[in-house]
C-alpha cells in the first residue's frame, strides 16, 4: 500500500474571486502562497499550514454544490489553530460580521463553525491537550453566538 502522507490542497469555486481572496485573507489571515504560481482572475492558492486552499473563480455562477450539512457531497473543511487563539477567532469572525453556525468546547476538541461569502461550511479545530492548555481552562462548552459569550456546563 502507498502511504498517503496528508492532505495537499482543497479548492473552492466562488463568485468573486476578489472578494473571496480578501475574506481568506484578511478575516482569517491566510496568505497567497509562494509555493504555486496564481492566476489573478482565474485562482489562487493560499498557505493553510502544510497544505493549500485553492480559491477558484466560478465561471458557472447559477449551478450551487456548497460545503453543507446536508445531501450527498462536501460537509465542510477545518483549518486547525492552536487552542490558545481559539477564542479569538471567534472575535476576529464576529469583528467581521461572519456568522458563527456553531461552537463547541469538548473535552478533546473545540469546533468552531461559520461559512464563507459564497456559503461554503468552514470550521476552525483546535486540540487543546495537544496544544498544551492546561486542564482548569478546558471547560466543555457551548457557544451563544447570539449573546455573544460561552455557556460552560458539566453536561456538554
Amino acid at each position: 500500500m502507498i502511504p498517503i502522507i496528508g492532505i495537499d490542497h482543497v479548492a473552492i469555486n466562488v463568485r468573486d474571486i476578489d472578494k473571496a481572496v480578501e475574506f481568506y485573507t484578511k478575516v482569517l489571515g491566510l496568505q497567497i502562497t509562494k509555493r504555486e504560481p496564481s492566476k489573478p482572475g482565474v485562482e489562487y492558492f493560499l498557505d493553510a499550514g502544510p497544505s493549500l486552499i485553492g480559491i477558484i473563480q466560478a465561471k458557472d455562477l447559477e449551478t450551487k454544490h456548497h460545503f453543507a450539512n446536508e445531501g450527498l457531497g462536501a460537509n465542510h473543511f477545518s483549518f486547525r489553530i492552536n487552542a490558545v487563539h481559539f477564542d479569538a477567532m471567534i472575535l476576529r469572525l464576529e469583528e467581521h460580521n461572519v456568522k458563527i453556525e456553531f461552537a463547541k468546547k469538548r473535552e478533546k476538541s473545540w469546533s468552531l463553525y461559520f461559512y464563507d461569502l459564497d456559503g461554503n461550511k468552514l470550521e476552525i479545530t483546535s486540540w487543546p491537550i495537544e496544544d498544551g492548555i492546561k486542564p482548569e481552562a478546558r471547560k466543555k462548552g457551548i457557544y451563544d453566538a447570539h449573546h455573544k459569550r460561552w455557556e460552560y456546563s458539566a453536561l456538554v
